[in-house]
């Protein structure tokens, strides 16, 4: 599961996104992924979290995504690449 968010602030001339994903590990656990930053210009972060069950890592997952649509977040639909 995957979901990009971007924010434009305004008043700063900012433009920021964020990448969350929830996905299975080879071990069997799961890991919940953030990816975050300025667009366009150097820097950002990249912070992964593992758990041994999905409805743990399901709970993280949205209480991240609640977080950052509270914070003025949109989302944006992700086109994956093909494998």
């Amino acid at each position: 599961m995957h979901i990009r968010f971007e924010k434009y602030d305004h008043a700063d001339g900012k433009h920021r996104y964020c990448l969350l994903s929830l996905t299975p590990t080879l071990l069997g656990d799961w890991c919940v992924e953030r990816v975050s930053g300025p667009l366009n210009a150097p820097g950002g972060a990249q912070k992964r979290a593992y758990f041994a069950g999905h409805a743990e890592a399901l709970a993280i997952f949205e209480g991240f995504r609640d977080r950052q649509l509270k914070r003025g977040y949109a989302p944006i639909p992700v086109q994956l690449g093909l494998l």
